[in-house]
């Protein structure tokens, strides 16, 4: 709201449009008091001094109402930029909070990436271990195997070997008895 600054012509314009004296007393105080008794001097000049003490209050009663407008409405326009200040303060403070949001937003979207390139990460080294120890599995499975085919080989072999050597003994004992 802006500030109401009166023209000098407008408070003027309001002056002149006060009510004129009545025509007797506008005659008394142009012309001038000669032809007047002196009871009518008396009255006349009481009247003069009334209206000129009348006159004083009423322009003393307007520059009252003009000081008290614009007293008025300087607090209407501190009262405003102070309204104003404070808007332009908490517009500041909303995109301020708005721009700390949106770092707390951004700043997780990337926490989360990072969890799941993280889990994806640890995911794909871990099915490596699996596949490695599948492999590993395998071979000792494999070894284990031919470990046990060649040992059940030799102990087929040298159950040849201790049959044949029965049967070696058994025939030389049957030649020394007999």
């Amino acid at each position: 709201m802006k500030q109401v600054n009166r023209p000098a012509a407008f408070r003027l314009a309001r002056v002149r449009a006060a009510p004129r004296p009545c025509p007797i007393v506008r005659s008394a105080l142009v012309e001038p008091i000669s032809s007047a008794t002196t009871e009518e001097n008396t009255e006349l000049l009481s009247a003069q001094q009334e209206l000129r003490q009348m006159r004083e209050t009423v322009s003393a009663l307007r520059l009252k109402v003009e000081e008290t407008q614009a007293e008025r409405d300087g607090l209407v326009q501190q009262a405003v930029a102070t309204a104003q200040d404070e808007i332009r303060q908490l517009r500041h403070t909303v995109q301020t909070l708005r721009d700390d949001l949106a770092a707390l937003q951004a700043e997780k979207e990337q926490a989360v990436q990072a969890a799941v390139a993280a889990g994806r990460d640890e995911a794909r080294q871990l099915q490596q271990t699996v596949a490695a120890l599948r492999s590993e599995l395998e071979t000792v499975l494999a070894k284990g195997a031919a470990n046990l085919e060649h040992q059940e080989h030799q102990q087929r072999a040298e159950l040849g070997q201790l049959h044949e050597t029965i049967a070696a003994l058994r025939t030389e004992l049957e030649q020394r008895h007999a």
